[in-house]
């Protein structure tokens, strides 16, 4: 067995030898990076500065944003769909006591739509909505871009912290496209089975009728009324000026029902709805 003074020199030489080696620097200035990067992530986590990149963007985390919701402070800002704007122009709108105020100085986007404007309801989380619902908070977007003064993005849900789309920021295209797809379906959906003109009348009731320009597709046939229930098995449904002679009504007949009372050849048909 080795004396001990040998192994106090085999380990004093070791650590000589690491300390004095390329990989104890290497090892040291990882863990000083790491250490460092760890310290300014929380340090933009928590910060109440913005930060300007070099397109002139400004990244603002929630607690920069959250100062701009007076004219004392630097102004009126908003966030919707992570997109910051300067509302200031719009202070009758947006400044203290008004209207629209519960929305500076965060991201309310789901508010646009549900009308709820409680701390819960504020929120920038959209995913309850639906997609149609999503597509006209983006309309909203549009209107802010035209309106007001576009500012930068604020980091968190919807882009990072070098202001690059996020993955939930993804997802919601995805879903803005689906409800794009859908409007086209519709589209096309009321070229084939124009809406019917409708009108109500407290003593003879529901009046549906067809013409040529019947839901504001002009065509050159005029059809009749129909019942037109959109999914298989649903209660839902719309009048439609159908064509019965026409592929498309043959192909779908199973979709249409006539009103009560009303003969299979007539424009208009009046009915009364019982509760």
């Amino acid at each position: 067995m080795l004396p001990k003074s040998i192994w106090l020199l085999f380990l004093g030489s070791a650590v000589y030898m690491l300390y004095s080696s390329d990989y104890y620097f290497y090892v040291k200035s990882y863990v000083k990076h790491y250490y460092a990067e760890a310290l300014r992530l929380l340090y933009d986590a928590n910060s109440s500065n913005e930060i300007v990149l070099e397109n002139g963007e400004i990244l603002f985390t929630s607690s920069a944003l959250e100062k701009y919701t007076d004219l004392d402070s630097g102004g009126l800002y908003l966030s919707i769909l992570g997109q910051v704007f300067d509302v200031t122009k719009g202070e009758k709108h947006y400044g203290p006591g008004q209207s629209y105020h519960a929305f500076t100085g965060r991201d309310g986007s789901a508010a646009f739509i549900t009308g709820d404007f409680t701390e819960s309801g504020l929120t920038d989380d959209v995913s309850s909505l639906t997609n149609k619902q999503i597509q006209s908070i983006m309309t909203w977007l549009e209107f802010y871009r035209k309106t007001y003064v576009y500012k930068g993005k604020l980091v968190g849900r919807y882009y990072d912290k070098n202001g690059k789309p996020t993955n939930e920021r993804s997802i919601l295209e995805e879903r803005i496209q689906i409800a794009k797809k859908n409007d086209l379906n519709e589209d096309q959906e009321k070229s084939k089975f124009p809406p019917c003109n409708v009108e109500w009348n407290p003593d003879s009731g529901t009046r549906v009728w067809c013409t040529k320009n019947s839901g504001g597709i002009a065509r050159n046939w005029i059809g009749v009324p129909r019942l037109f229930y959109t999914e298989p098995g649903s209660k839902k449904h719309r009048c439609a000026c159908v064509n019965t002679n026409s592929k498309d009504f043959q192909e779908n007949k199973n979709m249409f029902k006539t009103y009560s009372g009303c003969a299979d050849n007539e424009t208009s048909c009046i009915f009364k709805v019982t509760t």
